[in-house]
């Protein structure tokens, strides 16, 4: 998981309040959830020790998963094979992030 870093100071890390916002270790300024904008295929998720912080989607996971394995049947190359098991393989390692954040891929 990519931590999101403090805009105000630039220098730490949110961490979760009791009031489902988040502060800053460092300044203590503030974000809530309805401010959060995230890139396309992310998406915002929290960790174990209640740092925010964003993962890749786990449905865009699942697609490239998808994707990289029916480039591995068409492969008409090792080289070819090869690429497709290594998208194969990062697809899968960030479902796995985001699995381990909590997120569900249903």
């Amino acid at each position: 998981m990519n931590s999101i870093i403090c805009t105000t100071c630039g220098v730490s890390q949110f961490c979760a309040r009791p009031d489902q916002g988040f502060a800053c270790s460092h300044c203590d300024s503030l974000i809530y959830p309805r401010e959060l904008n995230v890139d396309g295929g992310e998406v915002w998720a929290v960790d174990s020790t209640g740092t925010l912080g964003k993962v890749i989607d786990p449905a865009v996971s699942c697609e490239a998963m998808t994707e990289a394995w029916e480039s591995w049947l068409a492969a008409d190359s090792d080289l070819t094979a090869r690429a497709a098991l290594q998208a194969l393989l990062a697809a899968a390692l960030d479902l796995r992030v985001a699995l381990r954040a909590g997120l569900s891929f249903s």
